[in-house]
């Protein structure tokens, strides 16, 4: 008698488990992390290539990234299934960058967007 409990338990801790980890994924949103600029290809015209990843969740549906390089800027829009992308800049880029990611997730049938800021680690190198 004590092993049916057992595995009863075991089965429902295993059900609970898989449901937890089902809402963590469909129903909170993965939100951009580690945006970075990883290169800068030029001379003219200039292009950014930035890279990223996502935390667990559910990935958004886009994602717009807002680049500021000084002087230079640049935007791209990326599917939520995209790690990295090619940004065309204005101008010659000069300074430290700055990255805004404004990403839209539907949850549940509504629209939600979050942004979130990523900046130069060091002042003085651009690409880091």
């Amino acid at each position: 008698m004590h092993g049916i409990m057992g595995k009863q338990w075991l089965w429902r801790m295993a059900l609970l488990t898989g449901g937890l980890w089902l809402a963590v994924t469909t129903l909170l949103p993965a939100r951009v992390r580690q945006a970075r600029l990883t290169a800068i290809s030029g001379p003219g015209p200039f292009y950014a290539t930035i890279a990223w990843s996502y935390g667990l969740g559910a990935r958004p549906i886009s994602v717009i990234f807002d680049l500021e390089l000084g002087d230079s800027y640049g935007s791209a829009t990326t599917d939520g299934e995209a790690l990295e992308a090619e940004i065309p800049l204005s101008a010659a880029p000069n300074g430290p960058w700055r990255i805004t990611a404004s990403s839209t997730y539907r949850l549940l049938g509504a629209a939600y967007t979050q942004v979130r800021r990523f900046e130069a680690p060091e002042r003085r190198d651009p690409i880091r």
